[in-house]
């Protein structure tokens, strides 16, 4: 493969989380992998997010790209994707997150408790945020993507693992209803990290796909 792939991850996480199959891209194709400062000092919405890496795609002189991206660097590979559709040749989003969850009363209760009285626990990531980073989670978790899914028309492999809690497979297959241009690999037995807990048929999976363009070009 010649064409660039940026690596996305997600949210808490960091660029070290895709280290199992850095090297395998990295031996057919330059990788630019991004870290995202998830606890910022000023507030951020998703644009910022997305500007952030289009900055790094002009200093690197990239004019096309690849995007490889886990959980919410699936929601900014689809903001990208949306202002620069020439530029994004290809997408694989794993464990994508974007589109709003089915409601779950027992959840919903759990989260206003929280937030109303502060009574038992938020999640584990957003314990762990200042004040500005839980204003910046709020504004990813709360922005619907389903408008911008739908007119998305680059070609995307869509991989979820079955045991996936936090973006769970009714949710991949809502987004394939969603974007005609997408694809959805189920792999079984496999969690939210299915790249983490499945790398030997994440990494062909991912290089047949993207090696389809190299082919068309």
């Amino acid at each position: 493969m010649s064409t660039p792939i940026i690596f996305l991850h997600g949210w808490g996480a960091s660029s070290q989380s895709f280290a199992g199959v850095r090297a395998f891209f990295e031996s057919a194709a330059r990788c630019i992998f991004v870290d995202f400062d998830c606890n910022p000092d000023k507030i951020m919405t998703l644009d910022d997010y997305s500007e952030y890496v289009e900055e790094i795609l002009i200093r690197e002189k990239i004019t096309h790209c690849h995007i490889i991206a886990h959980s919410f660097g699936a929601r900014v590979a689809v903001m990208l994707g949306v202002r620069n559709p020439h530029m994004i040749r290809r997408m694989v989003l794993t464990g994508a997150a974007g589109l709003k969850p089915r409601f779950n009363l027992k959840t919903w209760t759990r989260i206003r408790l929280y937030k109303t009285f502060g009574i038992g626990k938020g999640s584990s990531d957003y314990q762990k945020l200042s004040r500005t980073g839980k204003i910046t989670f709020q504004n990813i978790i709360r922005r619907d993507l389903a408008y911008e899914i739908e007119w998305l028309g680059i070609p995307t492999l869509l991989i979820f693992g079955d045991k996936d809690k936090s973006t769970p497979l009714n949710m991949a297959k809502r987004w394939t209803k969603l974007q005609k241009q997408s694809i959805l690999k189920i792999y079984k037995g496999a969690g939210h990290f299915a790249f983490i807990d499945r790398p030997v048929e994440f990494m062909n999976d991912a290089r047949t796909f993207l090696h389809k363009e190299e082919n068309c070009t």
